[in-house]
């Protein structure tokens, strides 16, 4: 929705005076209501899907196949083993709008996942194929896939592997369980291997910097008349790098842009390190309680 000139004064006066008067009444630091569903595809290892209350909807399906790496490769190798594509309705797959948002997925889970719960031999490790499609949204939608593709990769489960996991001798391509109910979640190999104790995948926060202030989860017609717009990495609890800004009004002029400080950004990073343990405490929370009823509202 296209604001006039006029509406566009009125929102941009009420967002940057020092008591903020969002449209939809939020705080600075909530997120827009949401819905969750996580593992209903049946030909899927993990899959999640979130529907905002403006109508956006963002699906997540996560493959695995086994694939052959060097045996000699160091760890920082292993990264080519998560592969992201994204598609949205109305764009095409090969425009900037599509291969930026692929770019800062694939580039946030390269480096902030845990790859060698991926490696099942010496030889052979799990790939994972991560689909993201964005059926409707109106506002910018990295945030949207970041919580979706959580969801899904906390509930990913791969196949049990029965066959010996040291077959530098031998040629033997790795056998799994039948059983599905053998199959474990990454976090389960996780604490297997002795990597690590819990998986949290990384995500992305959108902020929207209108004066002094800055809000959590812009929605489109905020996106208007911002002055900016940063792009937060939060992983094991804490801000991580990337972080970018950008114009989050891709379908609107929008004339209020300007440069971002670095007043701004550490307050930025101070408003993320303090609200975002609670955004996926939400949906951890939504993938516990997911046994008892399958669709569940967050946030």
């Amino acid at each position: 929705m296209l604001l006039s000139p006029a509406e566009k004064q009125y929102l941009y006066d009420s967002l940057s005076q020092s008591s903020v008067i969002r449209p939809d009444s939020r705080s600075i630091h909530q997120y827009r209501p949401l819905e969750a569903t996580t593992s209903f595809l049946p030909g899927s290892n993990g899959s999640a899907r979130i529907r905002l209350s403006d109508g956006s909807e963002c699906l997540i399906s996560v493959k695995s196949k086994v694939v052959s790496i060097d045996p000699d490769a160091s760890k920082d190798n292993l990264s080519n083993l998560i592969d992201v594509d994204v598609d949205i309705v109305g764009y095409r797959d090969d425009s900037n709008y599509i291969t930026n948002l692929k770019f800062q997925l694939i580039n946030l889970l390269h480096q902030n996942f845990p790859h060698l719960v991926l490696q099942l031999t010496s030889r052979y490790a799990f790939k994972l194929f991560i689909d993201c499609i964005i059926i409707s949204h109106s506002s910018y939608p990295l945030s949207l896939i970041s919580l979706a593709t959580y969801l899904a990769l906390k509930t990913t489960r791969l196949p049990l592997l029965v066959s010996d996991p040291n077959d530098l001798q031998v040629a033997e391509y790795p056998t799994f369980s039948d059983d599905w109910d053998n199959a474990r979640t990454i976090e389960e190999i996780l604490v297997d291997k002795q990597i690590g104790t819990e998986f949290k995948p990384p995500i992305f926060i959108t902020i929207g910097v209108v004066g002094k202030n800055l809000l959590f989860d812009p929605s489109v017609e905020e996106e208007q008349v911002l002055e900016n717009g940063v792009i937060v990495s939060f992983y094991n609890n804490k801000v991580i790098t990337p972080i970018a800004n950008a114009n989050f009004a891709i379908n609107s002029n929008n004339s209020n842009f300007k440069g971002l400080n670095k007043t701004v950004l550490m307050k930025c990073i101070t408003l993320c390190n303090q609200y975002c343990p609670a955004i996926v405490k939400a949906l951890d929370t939504l993938i516990e309680q997911e046994g008892d009823q399958n669709d569940e509202s967050i946030f």
